[in-house]
Protein backbone atom coordinates (compact mmCIF):
# COMPACT_ATOMS: atom_id res chain seq x y z
CA UNK A 1 0.00 0.00 0.00
CA UNK A 2 1.13 3.69 -1.10
CA UNK A 3 2.17 5.92 2.25
CA UNK A 4 2.10 9.71 3.05
CA UNK A 5 3.87 10.94 5.80
CA UNK A 6 1.14 9.88 8.33
CA UNK A 7 -0.27 6.41 7.10
CA UNK A 8 -1.36 4.60 4.35
CA UNK A 9 -3.67 5.01 1.19
CA UNK A 10 -5.36 2.78 -1.39
CA UNK A 11 -7.77 3.54 -4.46
CA UNK A 12 -10.78 1.32 -4.69
CA UNK A 13 -12.65 0.99 -7.91
CA UNK A 14 -10.46 4.38 -9.53
CA UNK A 15 -12.03 6.61 -7.57
CA UNK A 16 -12.58 5.92 -4.12
CA UNK A 17 -9.31 6.78 -1.59
CA UNK A 18 -9.01 4.65 1.46
CA UNK A 19 -6.64 6.16 4.00
CA UNK A 20 -5.49 4.60 7.23
CA UNK A 21 -4.00 6.77 9.63
CA UNK A 22 -1.21 5.48 11.69
CA UNK A 23 -1.36 4.76 15.23
CA UNK A 24 -0.90 8.45 17.45
CA UNK A 25 -0.31 10.60 14.33
CA UNK A 26 -1.08 14.19 14.30
CA UNK A 27 -2.54 15.58 10.97
CA UNK A 28 -2.13 19.16 10.94
CA UNK A 29 -1.89 21.84 7.37
CA UNK A 30 1.43 19.78 6.02
CA UNK A 31 -0.24 16.72 6.18
CA UNK A 32 -3.56 18.03 4.71
CA UNK A 33 -1.35 19.47 1.83
CA UNK A 34 -0.53 16.00 1.07
CA UNK A 35 -3.98 14.72 0.77
CA UNK A 36 -4.67 17.74 -1.49
CA UNK A 37 -1.51 16.76 -3.32
CA UNK A 38 -2.96 13.19 -4.11
CA UNK A 39 -6.23 14.50 -4.78
CA UNK A 40 -4.95 16.21 -7.15
CA UNK A 41 -2.77 13.92 -9.39
CA UNK A 42 -5.92 11.79 -9.76
CA UNK A 43 -7.55 14.16 -11.75
CA UNK A 44 -10.84 13.07 -11.36
CA UNK A 45 -13.79 13.19 -9.02
CA UNK A 46 -13.01 10.95 -5.48
CA UNK A 47 -15.03 9.75 -2.70
CA UNK A 48 -12.96 9.34 0.59
CA UNK A 49 -13.12 6.58 2.75
CA UNK A 50 -11.50 7.39 6.05
CA UNK A 51 -10.61 4.17 8.11
CA UNK A 52 -10.51 5.32 11.77
CA UNK A 53 -8.68 1.45 13.02
CA UNK A 54 -6.02 3.50 14.25
CA UNK A 55 -6.18 6.25 16.71
CA UNK A 56 -4.90 9.48 15.66
CA UNK A 57 -5.86 13.60 15.65
CA UNK A 58 -6.43 15.94 13.18
CA UNK A 59 -6.25 19.85 13.71
CA UNK A 60 -9.04 22.47 12.94
CA UNK A 61 -6.89 23.42 9.55
CA UNK A 62 -6.21 19.85 8.56
CA UNK A 63 -10.46 19.44 8.96
CA UNK A 64 -10.86 22.76 6.64
CA UNK A 65 -8.68 22.09 4.75
CA UNK A 66 -9.77 18.70 3.62
CA UNK A 67 -13.43 20.06 3.36
CA UNK A 68 -12.77 22.00 0.69
CA UNK A 69 -10.85 19.94 -1.90
CA UNK A 70 -13.14 20.87 -5.28
CA UNK A 71 -12.72 16.99 -6.62
CA UNK A 72 -13.67 15.62 -3.21
CA UNK A 73 -17.13 14.18 -3.58
CA UNK A 74 -18.16 12.43 -0.94
CA UNK A 75 -16.49 11.33 2.20
CA UNK A 76 -17.30 8.32 4.42
CA UNK A 77 -15.75 7.52 7.94
CA UNK A 78 -15.24 3.70 8.92
CA UNK A 79 -14.96 3.44 12.49
CA UNK A 80 -14.49 0.89 15.11
CA UNK A 81 -16.22 1.87 17.82
CA UNK A 82 -18.27 4.36 19.44
CA UNK A 83 -15.73 6.92 20.62
CA UNK A 84 -14.47 6.95 17.15
CA UNK A 85 -18.42 7.40 15.95
CA UNK A 86 -18.57 10.43 17.78
CA UNK A 87 -15.57 11.95 17.07
CA UNK A 88 -16.31 11.63 13.40
CA UNK A 89 -19.64 13.01 14.06
CA UNK A 90 -18.34 16.12 15.78
CA UNK A 91 -16.59 16.91 12.37
CA UNK A 92 -19.08 16.67 10.28
CA UNK A 93 -20.27 19.89 10.54
CA UNK A 94 -17.12 20.92 8.49
CA UNK A 95 -17.73 18.84 5.34
CA UNK A 96 -20.00 20.95 2.41
CA UNK A 97 -20.38 17.87 0.77
CA UNK A 98 -21.97 14.33 2.14
CA UNK A 99 -20.15 13.16 5.20
CA UNK A 100 -21.36 9.86 7.09
CA UNK A 101 -19.83 7.14 9.17
CA UNK A 102 -20.24 3.58 9.32
CA UNK A 103 -19.39 0.72 11.47
CA UNK A 104 -19.13 -1.88 8.05
CA UNK A 105 -16.79 -0.84 5.37
CA UNK A 106 -18.75 -2.29 2.61
CA UNK A 107 -21.42 -0.53 3.88
CA UNK A 108 -19.47 2.75 3.91
CA UNK A 109 -17.81 1.91 0.54
CA UNK A 110 -21.36 1.32 -1.62
CA UNK A 111 -22.69 4.38 0.00
CA UNK A 112 -19.21 6.09 -1.78
CA UNK A 113 -19.75 4.74 -5.01
CA UNK A 114 -22.84 6.44 -5.55
CA UNK A 115 -21.33 9.60 -5.62
CA UNK A 116 -18.52 9.03 -7.79
CA UNK A 117 -20.45 6.48 -9.98
CA UNK A 118 -23.63 8.10 -10.16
Amino acid sequence: MPRLSFGQYEVIDDNIVEFIGDEAAQLDLDEAHECVTLYEQLKRPVAVLVNRSHSYSSSLEFIMTIAEVENVKAFAIWVPNERSAKIAESQKMFFPIPYERFYDRDEAINWLKQYVLG
